[in-house]
């Protein structure tokens, strides 16, 4: 963890740091629901009470991507605290949301698919016992603005007046989520057409929520925001440039892409792709890695790059301007910002475009936390994932679950990574199913410090990478005696956590890890 600046101010007034929250080095507990004293020590918990609790997510965008994002640069990492190894244990659009609202990993939550058999909207069971509602019930003013579940919007929820526990509920429909120069939204139960680029529109949107919230029982009464944009995800409508128009007669041509703003269409024209050791990669060993791309696709492959950190940047501004408007309201100080993506994304890397895949580059999410009490300009390499994300909420806002948490509370990580000025590890469940639905998942295993260990579950094939000395995941090494004792501990850990749920799920870090060093 590199250097950074000391905790705030106010929460050293007569009472405990977030550091004292550690245990000593060797292992810290960092789970569980906190009480008063606990939680008025905690980052977040100002002198006037809870805070409001801004959670930013983006769809589909990579960790490496937000280097491409100067606002976020400055006002996010710079001002915060980054969590290196944020990771979307099932890395999917919709599983990545359920958790997010439900603290629990997709084998508990069982929203596994975009479609299909527990997938999407219509898959999502228990939504009266989701994180609006349990912060509505703490008292939050709750808002939703954004892409919710996918295929929301094309059944009869379409003219509802919103999901339960959202106090204002502004979501967009499927399809015209995708429409990124005019999505609709379902505003409380009135379809609008903004006429705006999605991002523009969605930033206009929270500005103006947040405006009313703060004016809301004297500005006292602390509010959630959920703000869900869509860039860079890919989106049309389709224009002459894109790999469609370009490239009528040649369907191998037609990578899926996005839509920038015009006012960002070509500003990363001399981008090239990525020059890492993964680019294109399909060695030895390398069994979950896709077809060879021809000259031309790589051609295509650039454009699709370039065009998703075009759309990146309606994003960047948009987070300023909101910022910039949470400062100018007096709200600034009293708010907490958790800015993160759903999930990762792949444009080439081990030859495959998308996301789902366990490598790091399709698993790694950006997640930074600003706010009263957070350090600043800091990196943690501790790892966290979606579902901390839901439970870290709950706790800012002394919120009840009512699902028995899978998920820790990330103030309390950060707490243990200041005391032990170190690197803290604990194992992270992860898992894929099939985009349309289906019961049989596509990949189980663990995360865990330097290793990602899967079992493909349709061969029993298994695959072992050491990020410490293979940062790109280019060698499987399930093979390899020298890491037959890894191999056999990340087993054991598998086997201990591909069930579990609530108290059974890993709630500790420590500072060392378990799994020996290879021989």
């Amino acid at each position: 963890m590199s250097s950074g600046m000391g905790l705030s101010r106010a929460l050293r007034r007569g009472r405990t740091t977030i550091a004292t929250l550690a245990v000593a080095s060797t292992v810290a507990v960092l789970c569980g629901p906190t009480s008063s004293a606990e939680a008025a020590a905690l980052p977040g918990r100002l002198e006037s009470g809870r805070p409001s609790v801004l959670m930013i997510n983006v769809d589909d965008l990579a960790a490496t991507d937000i280097k491409y994002m100067p606002h976020v640069q400055k006002l996010l990492v710079q001002q915060g605290t980054t969590f290196t190894d944020g990771v979307a244990p099932t890395p999917l659009c919709v599983p990545a949301r359920a958790s997010l609202l439900t603290g629990k990993y997709a084998h508990n939550h069982k929203n596994w698919s975009i479609s299909g058999t527990n997938g999407g909207y219509t898959g999502f069971t228990g939504r009266r016992n989701t994180l609006p509602v349990w912060m509505d019930k703490a008292g939050y003013r709750t808002m939703f603005l954004g892409k919710y579940l996918n295929n929301y919007g094309k059944g009869s929820e379409r003219y509802s007046n919103g999901e339960p526990g959202w106090d204002n509920w502004q979501a967009t429909i499927d399809p015209s989520t995708y429409n990124l120069l005019s999505p609709k939204f379902n505003n409380n139960g009135t379809i609008q057409s903004p006429g705006l680029y999605s991002s523009v529109a969605l930033q206009n949107r929270s500005i103006k929520m947040i405006k009313n919230a703060g004016t809301n029982v004297g500005g006292k009464k602390p509010w959630f925001l959920w703000v869900n944009y869509v860039a860079p995800h890919a989106g049309g409508p389709v224009e002459a440039s894109d790999p469609k128009r370009r490239y009528p007669n040649q369907p191998s041509l037609w990578l899926e892409n996005t839509r920038p703003m015009g006012a960002d269409k070509g500003r990363f024209s001399g981008l090239g792709l990525p020059t890492t050791p993964d680019m294109f990669y399909a060695g030895p060993g390398q069994v979950t890695a896709g077809k060879p791309y021809t000259t031309a696709q790589k051609r295509v492959m650039r454009y699709v790059y370039q065009q998703r950190i075009e759309a990146a940047q309606s994003v960047d501004r948009a987070v300023a301007r909101t910022i910039a408007h949470l400062k100018n309201s007096g709200q600034y100080r009293r708010t907490v910002i958790i800015f993160s993506g759903d999930n990762g994304y792949t444009t080439g890397h081990h030859n495959r475009l998308g996301k789902l895949w366990e490598s790091s580059q399709s698993m790694r999410i950006p997640l930074i936390m600003v706010g009263p009490g957070i350090p600043k300009n800091i990196k943690v390499g501790s790892a966290v994932g979606n579902p901390d994300i839901a439970t870290t909420v709950a706790a800012l806002g002394r919120a009840t679950p009512g699902r028995a948490q899978d998920g820790v509370d990330i103030t309390r990580v950060l707490a243990a990574s200041v005391k032990a000025g170190k690197t803290l590890y604990r194992p992270i469940p992860v898992a894929a199913w099939p985009t349309q639905g289906g019961t049989n998942s596509k990949y189980r295993g663990i995360r865990y410090g330097r290793y990602t260990y899967i079992t493909l579950t349709a061969t029993g094939v298994p695959v072992l990478y050491d990020r410490a000395v293979d940062p790109y995941e280019t060698r499987n090494l399930a093979g390899d005696r020298r890491y037959a004792k890894v191999v056999a501990q990340m087993k054991a850990l598998d086997a201990k956590y591909r069930a579990c749920s609530g108290s059974t799920c890993p709630k500790t870090y420590a500072s060392a890890l378990s799994t020996p060093s290879p021989s």
